[in-house]
């Protein structure tokens, strides 16, 4: 098994490799904190499981015990010659070097029918990552992953909480999230600055079909753009907002019945409901 603090030290010294800060990388050294994750994601042999950022192959070693087929996806060439090599003799896994920000999956998930994604994520794309492949794949519909504790609590804060952001009211559209455990920074090597928490992701179908979803989470993010001002000003800071101060207060005090509401007050139904009488 790799995940233990000697073999991942083995691995580490025999292929040369250096975690690289700048790239998020944290290797897990903690096997009940595995064997939960594992437990979380529920993994069949009738799965096809995606997995970004594989370093050094902790988690794609028991995922591969688990699913008919692991697609694995590493941005460190590095890191990618250490997984052939680890996973040489296996049929059933599939390892690909690049950028998971900027890599089309529509061909790998059709040729694989991958259906899940389980990934220990490197912090430093986790957001924006999760948010991506939930608006282009809608073929993945679960998500197991293991993010930085702020970022599970970003996902799934709710309205006046600290945490509670634009990113916050996107995914309560377009998802559902639970979220498990705590990971103490101590279990990964090198260890990072602060905490992480597993989380699972349920992708939805976005509802409101009348609705440019483009647009009203562009409006989304213009309203949280100065989170702690009062919404009116944040949008009529928008260089391309049409509407006078006084048409955008008259909309904000019929539909929220407070004009100097706070974006960060609202819930994922004031915003639909603002777009639709901004949109009229």
């Amino acid at each position: 098994m790799i995940v233990n603090l000697s073999t991942t030290k083995k691995i580490l010294r025999e292929f040369d490799i250096k975690p690289k800060k700048r790239l998020g990388q944290h290797f897990l050294i903690d096997g009940n904190v595995l064997r939960k994750i594992i437990d979380v994601a529920k993994i069949s042999n009738d799965d096809n499981v995606l997995e970004i950022g594989g370093g050094i192959g902790t988690l794609t070693e028991v995922l591969l015990r688990k699913a008919n087929k692991v697609i694995c996806v590493e941005y460190d060439a590095k890191l990618v010659s250490v997984l052939k090599e680890l996973f040489k003799e296996l049929n059933n896994v599939v390892i690909i070097q690049a950028d998971a920000l900027k890599y089309d999956f529509n061909p790998l998930i059709k040729k694989h029918s991958i259906n899940k994604m389980v990934s220990n994520l490197p912090y430093n794309i986790a957001l924006t990552l999760i948010f991506n492949m939930l608006n282009k794949y809608p073929e993945i519909k679960r998500y197991i992953v293991l993010v930085q504790a702020e970022i599970g609590e970003r996902l799934t804060a709710k309205p006046k909480d600290k945490n509670y952001t634009a990113i916050s009211v996107k995914m309560s559209l377009i998802s559902e999230i639970k979220s498990y455990f705590k990971v103490s920074k101590n279990v990964f090597l090198p260890s990072p600055e602060v905490d992480s928490k597993v989380i699972e992701i349920h992708r939805k179908k976005f509802c409101y079909e009348d609705l440019d979803k483009d647009k009203l989470f562009k409006f989304i993010d213009i309203s949280f753009r100065h989170r702690r001002k009062k919404l009116i000003n944040s949008i009529l800071r928008y260089k391309d907002w049409e509407l006078s101060r006084a048409q955008t207060e008259k909309i904000i005090g019929e539909v929220i019945g407070n004009e100097s509401v706070r974006a960060e007050e609202l819930n994922s139904e004031d915003f639909i409901k603002l777009y639709r009488n901004v949109q009229k």
